[in-house]
C-alpha cells in the first residue's frame, strides 16, 4: 500500500491539473469583462486567429491568449515552424490584421 501511494498523488495531480484549468476558463465564458458584448467589437476570434496564422506560417500553434489594450484587443499567438523555431504572432482582434 505505501508503494502506492506516490502513484496515487501524481495520478490525483495530474488529473487534478488538466481538470481544473478548463473548468475555470468555461466558468469566465461571458461574465464578468462584458459578457456577449465584449465580443461584439471583434473581427474574428482567437480560434479563428490561431487558424489563420497557422495556415499563413506553415506552423502549429502551441500557445494562444487574448491581451487587452484599452478598448483594443490583441491576439498572441505563439508557433512552432518546420525547423523547430518558436515565434510569435499578434494579430488585432477588431481587425483581423496582423500586427
Amino acid at each position: 500500500m505505501t508503494r502506492m501511494l506516490p502513484a496515487l498523488t501524481m495520478i490525483l495531480a495530474l488529473a487534478a491539473g488538466s481538470v481544473l484549468p478548463g473548468d475555470a476558463a468555461a466558468g469566465d465564458r461571458g461574465r464578468g469583462r462584458g459578457g456577449a458584448s465584449a465580443y461584439a467589437d471583434r473581427a474574428i476570434s482567437l480560434d479563428e486567429a490561431v487558424a489563420q496564422a497557422e495556415r499563413r506560417y506553415n506552423a502549429r500553434a502551441i500557445r494562444a491568449e487574448e491581451k487587452r489594450h484599452g478598448d483594443r484587443i490583441e491576439y498572441r499567438i505563439r508557433l512552432l515552424g518546420a525547423d523547430g523555431r518558436v515565434f510569435e504572432v499578434r494579430i488585432d482582434a477588431g481587425s483581423g490584421r496582423e500586427d
